[in-house]
């Protein structure tokens, strides 16, 4: 039985955004680190945060409690090395409409290979809720003689071990964090780590320091303001419990990275963990009421920083017509302060006119850009400026979003529906359009808008062939619009009855 522990942190950010589709509103949330006991075992621990109000409840003497049926396999090299079944009950309370969320951790020795770990959750108290899943692939190599990092374990908080138990490491406690965003509610970044093997590699008694700091994933600077270093004499195991305050982290995508150093300053290890910040109130874009003495105008004057300039005027591209287009690329080019305030503030008060608030209207949009780069990152492009961000950004938020990375025979897709919605381009209103994304790249989360039904967009009677992966069978008919084979498959359904 894992350990089970009552956690009142908000997980809901999936609900933030407002999509009203169930299967975007994960229930659970999982993640994994790998660790070694030097001279003994590696082990890998699973980290599950049950969300207990999306979960049915059931009646237990006058009160409530939810419960959870989990599946677990690791299959290796020589197929599968391990089957688990168990169910985790949360803790007991009183009001059915503030059921708590609970977690799970679990441990599992594991030898030198490569693996894949698969967990599903159901719900004890529902047969008919659409279960969650977790799959991850990851290598475990730990060898006796060389200085080897374990996994980065991000933390909702820690104390002091009282009593031993599956979430003690190096005698703290430490309740995991098992998700890898961080709403401004969150304003510290808390992570455990260690390294193995120091004092055989470095020698006995000899200085090490760690450095740990925040790097941007959109072009690898280093943020110096956010990070710090802990001295340590070698051993077998040198533990790292770290804390960073991201109470001014500005909105986007970024890297916890952790490095070891000998006495020489000699690099030895470097790990990285990528997360993503939601923070509408960073320094350098805060929003403040606009007053008689800080106008609009006035407002984009004090903003003086290049790139946070370019963003405001790239991110107007997916409602911009085609002459604004046009010089959006040519200030955004030339990278001229003078002319990228002189560009947005023209803009905005075009947008305004003479009966609207510029600056009312700017703080709404860039608030929608900022929920784009948390929701719709795509390697090292800003969220804005891939096919999602862009479909958010021009039409607003989807009234339906059906999510599907699982599904047998398909590529990652998404479908949206709109039952009402305005192109903010043209200013013009459409009534049940729908937008068809789809993953082929599958190492990250870049998904191409393939077919929609909204005029203007790329309409493709076939885009069923492209959601299909490793099936082609009637492909060369033209006349045929869905590939053979896929009666089972719901993209047909979902596109017909989207929920």
């Amino acid at each position: 039985m894992g350990t089970v522990f009552n956690t009142f942190r908000s997980l809901f950010w999936v609900l933030l955004f407002g999509f009203s589709t169930v299967k975007s509103q994960n229930f659970a949330y999982g993640s994994m680190a790998c660790f070694n006991i030097p001279e003994q075992q590696a082990f890998i621990e699973s980290y599950l945060t049950i969300v207990g109000n999306l979960l049915s409840s059931k009646e237990v003497n006058g009160a409530f409690q939810n419960s959870v049926k989990v599946n677990v396999s690791i299959t290796g090299d020589s197929g599968i090395v391990l089957k688990k079944e168990y169910n985790v009950l949360s803790p007991v309370y009183s009001n059915s409409l503030q059921a708590p969320s609970f977690i799970d951790v679990q441990r599992y020795p594991l030898k030198n290979g490569n693996y894949t770990l698969f967990i599903k959750i159901d719900d004890n108290n529902n047969p008919f809720k659409k279960p969650f899943e977790f799959r991850r692939s990851f290598g475990i190599n730990y060898l006796a003689n060389t200085l080897q990092p374990s996994g980065i374990q991000l933390l909702e908080r820690f104390q002091k071990t009282q009593t031993q138990n599956n979430l003690s490491k190096s005698g703290i406690e430490m309740i995991p964090y098992t998700v890898n965003y961080y709403p401004e509610s969150q304003t510290q970044l808390l992570f455990y780590f260690e390294s193995y093997n120091s004092d055989t590699v470095l020698g006995k008694n000899k200085s090490l320091v760690y450095t740990y700091y925040l790097q941007n994933a959109q072009n690898t600077a280093k943020l110096n303001e956010y990070g710090s270093f802990k001295k340590q004499k070698t051993a077998k195991v040198n533990p790292l419990l770290g804390k960073i305050d991201i109470s001014k982290l500005p909105t986007g995508s970024y890297y916890l990275v952790i490095e070891l150093r000998d006495e020489n300053n000699t690099l030895h290890i470097s790990e990285k963990l990528q997360f993503l910040r939601m923070n509408t109130n960073p320094k350098d874009v805060v929003m403040h009421p606009a007053t008689e003495k800080n106008s609009f105008v006035e407002f984009f004057e004090n903003r003086n920083n290049p790139d946070s300039l370019k963003l405001f005027v790239e991110c107007l591209w997916p409602i911009a017509d085609g002459l604004d287009k046009e010089r959006i690329i040519n200030t955004a080019i030339k990278k001229d302060p003078v002319l990228m305030k002189n560009f947005v503030t023209d803009f905005w008060q075009r947008r305004a006119a003479d009966t609207a608030n510029p600056y009312k209207m700017w703080t709404v949009y860039f608030k929608s850009v900022q929920e784009t780069m948390v929701l719709f990152r795509c390697g090292k492009q800003p969220g804005y400026s891939g096919d999602r961000g862009r479909v958010y950004l021009q039409y607003g938020k989807p009234n339906q979003r059906t999510i599907e990375n699982y599904e047998p025979n398909t590529f990652p897709y998404e479908i949206w529906q709109y039952y009402r919605t305005t192109d903010a381009s043209t200013g013009r209103y459409y009534s049940n359009r729908k937008f068809v994304f789809v993953n082929h790249a599958l190492g990250d989360d870049c998904h191409q808008l393939i077919h929609s039904d909204m005029p203007g967009e790329i309409n493709n009677a076939r885009w069923k062939f492209d959601i299909t992966r490793r099936n082609n069978e009637g492909k060369a008919d033209l006349e045929n619009q869905t590939p053979s084979g896929t009666q089972y498959n719901q993209f047909d359904e979902i596109y017909s009855n989207p929920r």
